[in-house]
């Protein structure tokens, strides 16, 4: 544990803040001694767990410029301020491409994800990740309110107001492949409180009891 971190994956799933949050199952996909991109990196508590227990050198990409400056004080060593909706953008003052570029629950907040990925591929090392989180828009939970009529909209989880896009594992995974790289893993899990209750049946039926879902993609011509 650090400080506030919750690294045991025991996040409550009833609060829109996450300012606290931390997806350990995105961490663990990252190799030690790694130079990382965080994307939507918000207050840092990622950057800040990578930098202390695996040595990575970690910059960030924020659209918040007050959250942006906790990350820095968490140890980021660049936060690049950038509206990745709008903004046709470069990032300066980066050393070499990046080991790692992480989306941990961010391409669904975005109106061109594929175009973001396809952007930032250029920082990427020929020999390097992109690590994906993305919500399950299939989970069960949705899935029975759906039948019942119900689709309304909450501050938080799989329809949090501020999504704009919906992913199932199976079209989660086209959208990455579709910017271009070469599917590694897809894993669907459960991180949050009584959730991981349901992990016995998520190993049988993956696409209706995961909450979430990783994407390790790679480079497809390794370029």
């Amino acid at each position: 544990m650090l400080n506030n971190i919750d690294t045991n994956n025991t996040t409550t799933i009833a609060s829109g803040d996450y300012s606290n949050s931390l997806n350990m199952f995105v961490y663990e996909e990252v190799p030690e001694d790694s130079l990382c991109l965080d994307v939507g990196c918000w207050t840092g508590n990622l950057g800040r767990l990578l930098k202390e227990k695996k040595r990575c050198v970690v910059d960030g990409i924020e659209v918040n410029r007050q959250v942006s400056e906790q990350a820095l004080r968490k140890g980021y060593r660049n936060v690049f301020i950038v509206n990745l909706n709008n903004d046709s953008f470069e990032l300066d003052n980066t050393d070499g491409r990046y080991d790692v570029i992480i989306f941990a629950d961010v391409l669904e907040h975005l109106v061109n994800p594929v175009g973001v990925l396809t952007n930032l591929m250029r920082y990427l090392k020929p020999d390097g990740i992109v690590i994906v989180s993305l919500p399950n828009v299939a989970f069960i939970l949705n899935r029975l309110l759906l039948l019942m009529g119900k689709w309304d909209y909450k501050d938080f989880g799989t329809l949090d107001k501020t999504h704009l896009k919906f992913y199932t594992v199976k079209s989660g995974a086209h959208m990455v492949e579709s910017a271009g790289l070469e599917l590694v893993k897809v894993l669907p899990y459960n991180q949050f409180g009584i959730l991981t209750r349901l992990n016995y049946l998520n190993k049988l039926l993956p696409t209706l009891f995961s909450y979430q879902f990783l994407v390790v993609a790679k480079n497809e011509n390794g370029k």
